[in-house]
């Protein structure tokens, strides 16, 4: 089994939970459309909303992952603090939480709040509404069309400052 954790397509498919849409827990599964977009990933990406495709949880994932595996500094934004809080209690803590023990302790958090999990290699996944200084190698922005139509003063914030916290070889996607 350890030799698969080099794989991330492995560990996205076989190590992390999630709940369904009736509350269960189960194991994550990409989709079809969630495996494409895995497989056809960019520097810069956009994803139509589509509603109960997954891609929010899909890329929430994916940023644990990478902050566990390769040490990477992620962030998501949400419209609302309130929706970013509850993004990363349901989907990124849920799955930290019930990942194997062993890899939680391969890579202990070493800095836990609401809104960040830091961990021991240096890897970190947070959630705001904005994100200005320091620098990123993954950035999530849900609802973004939202977030121009409600908020443009935020939606400014985010291009003029997330956007350029992103490393040019880090990963955008905005959906």
């Amino acid at each position: 089994m350890f030799d698969k954790l080099a794989d991330p397509l492995y560990r996205l498919n076989n190590l992390y939970y999630i709940t369904d849409k009736t509350g269960k827990k189960v194991k994550f599964k990409m989709a079809a459309e969630q495996y494409d977009y895995f497989e056809h990933e960019h520097s810069r990406n956009i994803i139509l909303k589509a509603r109960q495709l997954g891609f929010t949880t899909q890329v929430c994932i994916m940023q644990l992952d990478c902050a566990l595996f390769e040490s990477k500094k992620c962030a998501l934004i949400a419209h609302t603090l309130h929706d970013a809080k509850r993004l990363f209690r349901e989907k990124v803590k849920f799955a930290y939480d019930n990942l194997p023990k062993l890899v939680r302790l391969a890579n202990p958090v070493k800095i836990e709040t609401k809104e960040e999990l830091v961990f021991e290699n240096g890897g970190s996944i947070t959630v705001s509404t904005s994100f200005r200084g320091g620098t990123l190698q993954r950035l999530h922005v849900s609802e973004f069309g939202k977030i121009c139509a409600k908020y443009p003063d935020k939606a400014r914030e985010i291009v003029t400052g997330a956007f350029e916290a992103v490393s040019l070889d880090g990963i955008v996607t905005l959906e």
